[in-house]
């Protein structure tokens, strides 16, 4: 089982993280004091605004490497004393202001719109303070005005890409953040305009690269417009030097990215001829360091690892016997869809399909009245009549149910009718036949409502798998054991459990499950009692959950579906409580779905947050409330998830496991869930009630 392969691979997590850590020094310390040193050094029309932006979204982020990122800021603008001892100061002094409380904006829902303000207004007011020192000008306000939007703006983006910085190492990343990084690039080369070591011009250098790296991975177009960027922006002066930049890099990164499929050295070839010719007839005075510094760039590149396999590129278009899978997979799909529009149609008419009171009263006349000597007094010269008391006898005995006996019927009706004793017994039979039947009409209807949305999710997630395979026919999926093996180094999991007095076995379950390439969810439930029962049901229903939600099943149709599934399985009572917590791996998003389960907890630097709902567990009702909490779980949070075994230690209501977070300090995830237990034990006094279990899961900072 999946769980059993994820969870296994915990045990030895915290030894490999350590490895872990000691590799990452150079990029966790070097890196950010490079990039804060040249950035700093950035100029657009004379103004200095990387600087100030990049310092800033450094003391929001606050992960490691952050200080080192700020010292390197620093030295950038130290270097500036000499050139611009004003703008210098000012940016210093800015910083200064700044660091006084944007840290303490961290964690806030809207951290980074505050932070983009706050950035703004200090820049512009110092700004403001420096330009018009002795006199004021309706220029110098603009000015100001000016440098503090572009600042603000700024800050916003490099503190998104700063989030998002583990996806760009990885070289998977989604457009928004490689613009990000792009303006992040474009403040590098702007700093190093000019930085030369004999003919090696550093900016060159750098340039070349990451053409070549766009190329290799984006093709043509992406590489043409990067090229034009990067030879344009980082100065924004419109001279015929910086314009002749743009339009040879623009046109190098076109030619470039066309001899994609060559691989790394047909793209060195094509770069390298590009650029020599243009080069030659465009800035001949310039040809050996140029010529050095982009050949300097090709050999980075050649040694820098590549992601892209060659062989996907002889797979352009889809296969013909992969264009007729997908066409049989999207009509299974529709084939599914319409057997789900047929269960819905089938249980209006079963709605509509219950008996009226005249129908019952044929089946009454043809088994009492047929062999009586006064049927044709009764139902010729008395029809009227007759039919009324019958039709009220009915309404009577559905009335009164139990308690009707012929004593109680009124004495017109015993001299009119007879057979009057056996007509009441006729219609307590049939009535009761009739409850009989319409409780497994009811269930029958509910039966054919779970199928319909059953069907349904099947058509989704089959219509979700053609889409797959016409787009992702020829790349090797990944399996979710892999994925929770590569994962493990940025989670940090414990788990900790015990069970009621008495017993041996928890009827109280977890998961930890790779479901989808950047989803992560854990799992924790708790089945109906105690012991072995309990334990059947809950880790049966884990099972079912996790074979859903990695065929393709949404989270929510996946939980709707096992419900579905318990409802049916049985006419007794089973049913379990789910309290789910799906990471996104990709960014800080969390969404918590608690299907009947006690509150969950968020520990952050500042403050323990409960989140809980009040919807009934799976297995109850026909169809179940699925409430969806949309949160944050940032480096060095943690998310705790608890059984009722846990949060019902103490009878008198109060929230003892809030007030017990809110003491603890920063530790491993194991280390906490066992102190949790422990509490529990320790306040229960061992005589423990229920079975529980903890579910910690930390985020480490990653790079």
């Amino acid at each position: 089982m999946v769980r059993g392969e994820v969870m296994a691979e915990w045990a030895t997590l915290k030894t490999k993280q350590g490895l872990r850590k000691e590799k990452l020094t150079l990029e966790g310390h070097f890196w950010p004091f490079l990039l804060g040193l040249l950035i700093a050094r950035g100029s657009i029309l004379g103004l200095y605004p990387f600087g100030i932006a990049f310092g800033a979204a450094l003391m929001l982020h606050g992960r490691k490497g952050t200080m080192m990122g700020l010292l390197g800021v620093t030295a950038g603008v130290s270097s500036l004393f000499l050139k611009d001892l004003a703008s210098g100061l000012q940016i210093l002094l800015t910083l200064l202001i700044l660091s006084l409380f944007v840290p303490r904006l961290r964690g806030n829902k809207r951290e980074s719109l505050y932070l983009g303000i706050s950035t703004a207004l200090v820049t512009g007011c110092v700004a403001l303070a420096v330009l018009s020192f002795g006199q004021f000008e309706v220029s110098l306000g603009m000015q100001a005005a000016v440098l503090g939007i572009l600042n603000g703006g700024l800050a916003v983006v490099f503190r998104f890409a700063l989030r998002y910085q583990d996806a760009v190492w990885r070289g998977n990343f989604t457009r928004e953040q490689g613009m990000a990084w792009l303006l992040i690039l474009i403040g590098v080369l702007s700093g190093l305009h000019g930085v030369m070591f004999k003919e090696i011009n550093f900016s060159v250098v750098v340039l070349s690269f990451f053409i070549l790296f766009i190329a290799q991975r984006f093709g043509a177009g992406a590489a043409a417009g990067v090229g034009a960027m990067l030879g344009f922006l980082p100065q924004l002066e419109f001279n015929p030097q910086n314009l002749m930049a743009a339009g040879i890099y623009g046109l190098a990164g076109f030619g470039t990215g066309a001899f994609q499929k060559l691989g790394k050295l047909g793209l060195g070839v094509a770069f390298m001829s590009i650029t020599l010719m243009f080069t030659v007839y465009l800035q001949p005075e310039v040809l050996y360091s140029q010529l050095l510094s982009s050949g300097i760039g090709l050999l980075l590149f050649l040694l820098f690892p590549s992601t892209t396999s060659q062989h996907d590129f002889l797979k352009d278009k889809p296969m013909p016997e992969v264009e007729s899978t997908v066409t049989k997979v999207k009509t299974v799909a529709e084939i599914f869809d319409q057997i789900a529009y047929s269960a819905q149609a089938a249980e209006a008419e079963v709605g509509k399909s219950k008996p009226e009171i005249p129908e019952l009263m044929n089946v009454l006349v043809e088994r009492v009245c047929k062999n009586c000597p006064t049927l044709d007094t009764c139902w010729t010269r008395e029809f009227y009549r007759t039919y009324h008391l019958l039709f009220n006898l009915f309404e009577w005995v559905e009335r009164e149910e139990e308690k009707v006996n012929v004593q109680n019927l009124p004495v017109e009706w015993k001299r009119h009718c007879g057979k009057l004793k056996e007509m009441l017994l006729g219609v307590q039979f049939i009535m009761e036949h009739e409850k009989s039947i319409e409780s497994w009409r009811s269930r029958l209807t509910a039966n054919q409502e779970a199928l319909a949305r059953q069907f349904q999710s099947v058509s989704q997630v089959i219509g979700h798998l053609a889409k797959e395979l016409n787009a992702r026919h020829n790349v090797e999926q990944v399996k979710p054991a892999s994925l929770a093996r590569r994962r493990k180094q940025f989670l940090d999991v414990g788990v900790a459990s015990f069970t009621k007095k008495g017993n041996s076995i928890s009827g109280d379950n977890y998961a930890s499950l790779a479901f989808a390439p950047t989803q992560h969810a854990f799992i924790v439930s708790d089945g109906m009692g105690v012991g072995e029962g309990a334990a059947k049901m809950s880790s049966t229903a884990l099972n079912l959950l996790e074979q859903l939600l990695t065929t393709g099943f949404e989270p929510e149709s996946a939980i709707q579906a096992l419900n579905s599934i318990l409802v049916l399985r049985s006419p007794e009572e089973s049913f379990v409580t789910l309290d789910i917590g799906i990471l996104d791996c990709e960014s800080d998003d969390l969404k918590l779905i608690k299907v009947g389960a006690c509150p969950s907890y968020i520990v952050r630097e500042d403050k323990v947050h409960m989140f809980q709902s009040s919807s009934l567990p799976v297995g109850i009702l026909n169809h179940v409330e699925i409430p969806v909490i949309e949160e944050k779980l940032r480096p060095d949070e943690y998310l705790v998830l608890v059984t009722d075994g846990i949060q019902d230690i103490l009878k008198d209501g109060k929230d003892w496991l809030k007030r017990f977070l809110d003491r603890q300090h920063p530790q491993a995830a194991q280390e906490l869930a066992e102190a949790i237990v422990q509490e529990a034990r320790d306040m229960s006094g061992n005589d423990l009630a229920d079975d529980g279990i903890v579910l910690v899961v930390k985020k480490n900072i990653f790079h």
